[in-house]
């Protein structure tokens, strides 16, 4: 079996592009993120504040029983609610 190295926390520019689904310009443009600068010349991005900056422009909202449910119920019987 071979040897499969993990994957890097810390991602190039074109690297970080393509994780977000981004051409590099496209990126350059919309991400927000600055990257990490290591020994005064190396920017890396870190894959973490990536996923933090995705999650934010989601517009799910995780199920809250107790106040989506009682408003559920309280549509129930109007079928324009659908």
């Amino acid at each position: 079996m071979g040897r499969t190295s993990p994957e890097p926390r810390l991602l190039t520019q074109s690297q970080a592009a393509a994780y977000c689904g981004l051409c590099a310009s496209n990126f350059k443009l919309a991400c927000p993120v600055q990257p990490l600068t290591m020994l005064d010349r190396i920017a890396r991005y870190d894959r973490h504040d990536l996923d933090r900056w995705l999650d934010s422009l989601s517009t799910f909202r995780p199920f809250k029983e107790d106040e989506d449910l009682g408003r559920m119920w309280e549509n129930a019987g109007d079928s324009s609610a659908c």
